[in-house]
């Protein structure tokens, strides 16, 4: 048993939310939920379609998140990994994995996670 978090964005938000469910007593590790590869129109037209930016809570939470989505660069899910290392570091957060949300990309979300995992390796 663990819990999966909805799209996070925000790795400082994601980890500062996992550790408020580690303090409220819940021990389940956390996956934490993040778009996979995927272009920025789309995952714009995906977050308002399940209704991501009609929350206040998000909206303060996630602050300039649709800014940042169309700055260059935009959505960077190595940026966001890179984000929550520190998330992943702290026991009491309990994050212990991701759930790639591939929004039918999955070829590119697919070749993106091997390169990935590929540059995680410690070298020989």
């Amino acid at each position: 048993t663990y819990i999966i978090s909805q799209i996070c964005f925000d790795p400082e938000v994601t980890s500062e939310w996992a550790r408020r469910v580690w303090l409220r007593g819940v021990k389940l590790p956390i996956r934490v939920g993040m778009p996979g590869y995927v272009n920025r129109q789309k995952l714009v037209r995906i977050s308002a379609g399940i209704g991501l930016g009609e929350s206040a809570r998000f909206l303060h939470r996630q602050r300039n998140w649709l800014l940042k989505l169309f700055m260059p660069g935009g959505y960077s899910p190595d940026r966001l990994i890179e984000g929550l290392k520190p998330g992943f570091a702290d026991p009491e957060s309990n994050i212990q994995g991701l759930h790639i949300y591939t929004f039918n990309e999955l070829e590119q979300t697919e070749a993106w996670r091997r390169e990935m995992l590929q540059r995680a390796e410690p070298s020989a």
